[in-house]
């Protein structure tokens, strides 16, 4: 557990470039809880798959300073090989209603099936709790306005063991408001 509390003190202090931040609030903190039991927060920086690195580094190079890009300054097509690995989701409303405006064909393979316009809450059906549990995740995401990463086991699927590891990157609107957010998944098994 002690290691465990290091590692998410660790995630907590580190900016969207990964590098350390000094000052830590308890929210911080709270923030870094795990995804799903078999899966957990990490930095940006700790990233291994390379396009997903590439990925990150673009959406920095976007960044304005202190915002973040805009969603129309984003072109997922800029990355043919990753298409398949991609996934777009739409943040609307106050509270966010979370769901798919696109989602790549290894996204759909590695969970068995396509999310495109659901609301995410609905995926309890099949699979209790992770519905619920990505709706908080997207929702730390939003609120963040913040790059996140994340790797683990999807140990919940009837599919034996398979690994990911994934980034999660918040656009803006015109407004500044997160209306988006672009991520991509490494799956391996």
């Amino acid at each position: 557990m002690a290691l465990l509390n290091a590692s998410l003190r660790k995630v907590a202090n580190l900016d969207p470039m990964g590098t350390e931040i000094r000052h830590l609030s308890m929210a911080a903190l709270k923030e870094n809880r795990r995804i799903e039991q078999s899966s957990e927060r990490i930095a940006p920086a700790d990233l291994r798959d390379p396009s997903l690195i590439a990925l990150w580094r673009y959406w920095l190079d976007k960044c304005p300073e202190g915002g973040l890009p805009l969603r129309s300054e984003i072109d997922p097509i800029r990355f043919p090989r990753l298409m398949p690995r991609m996934f777009i989701v739409n943040v609307v409303g106050e509270p966010p209603v979370f769901s798919y405006a696109l989602v790549g064909e290894e996204n759909i393979e590695a969970h068995g099936s396509s999310f495109k316009g659901q609301d995410l809450r609905n995926l309890d059906g099949p699979w209790p709790g992770y519905g619920a549990s990505l709706h908080e995740f997207y929702s730390c995401v939003a609120a963040r306005r913040r790059p996140v990463a994340a790797r683990g086991e999807m140990s919940f699927l009837d599919k034996g063991f398979r690994r990911f590891e994934a980034i999660y990157l918040p656009l803006a609107d015109e407004e500044g408001q997160v209306c988006r957010i672009l991520g991509a998944a490494h799956y391996s098994s």
